[in-house]
């Protein structure tokens, strides 16, 4: 076993004939939610998310069956290293806004994320992946919950006031994010000094307005802005 959440166990297995490892995804049927969860993994290919191979069904579980990636989780990378420096805070940063974009490019019906934090992405070879999909859903299907689920201090006001869910939610958990991997919190005051920092401050606190309206449009602006401060940086 190589990892538990709240809908089911990963395992780590190798695939005889091609001698590769593969991650499994050991979910109950009871788990209703589930087999969304498959289809809209089957649909995505970006060096971001892991590959989808296979879903397994017997009479107690789905199995998932997809890439195994091999890293350590963005929290824990924190967790050993404290505060990341400005320019792997950045990279990392824009990383994730392609991977946000990615999903919410599926129009009209974009894929919502809906439970970012830092322990669903790993660093693999120093490339940002997003794992664990359990809350993701497409957007017209999103309004139908009646909780929905996310993890404090990440997850935007709205998932929890009942209000409408698009693809700004997710852009309030990436400025979360970008705040916690400053230094390893989301208090405000906890960030880098200096001019450079004040402006990164700027981008976590528009990604984080609590109203929706005020923040970035898209995951595409906030990469944007991103750019620009690489830009300040390398000037």
């Amino acid at each position: 076993m190589i990892g538990r959440g709240r809908s089911g166990t990963v395992f780590l297995a190798r695939h005889l004939g091609l001698d590769e490892e593969r991650a499994i995804k050991r979910v109950r049927r009871t788990e209703s939610g589930f087999i969304q969860e498959a289809a809209l993994l089957k649909r995505l290919r970006h060096p971001g998310i892991p590959i989808i191979y296979d879903l397994e069904i017997d009479e107690n579980y789905y199995y998932l069956i997809e890439e195994y990636l091999c890293g350590e989780s963005l929290y824990a990378r924190i967790e050993r290293t404290g505060s990341l420096q400005t320019g792997e805070l950045i990279r990392l940063g824009i990383e994730l806004c392609r991977i946000m974009n990615y999903l919410h490019s599926f129009k009209p019906n974009p894929i919502l994320y809906l439970d970012l934090h830092p322990g669903n992405l790993l660093i693999c070879r120093e490339q940002l992946k997003l794992i664990d999909f359990d809350q993701a859903a497409l957007a017209s299907l999103s309004q139908e919950r009646s909780v929905c689920y996310g993890t404090k201090g990440f997850a935007a006001p709205e998932q929890y006031e009942g209000g409408t869910l698009d693809e700004r939610t997710d852009i309030y958990a990436i400025g979360a994010v970008l705040r916690f991997m400053t230094a390893g919190t989301l208090r405000e005051e906890a960030g880098q000094s200096g001019a450079l920092s004040e402006a990164f401050e700027r981008i976590i606190r528009k990604c984080m307005d609590s109203n929706m309206e005020k923040r970035y449009a898209s995951a595409g602006e906030v990469e944007d802005a991103l750019q620009a401060l690489c830009t300040r940086k390398l000037t």
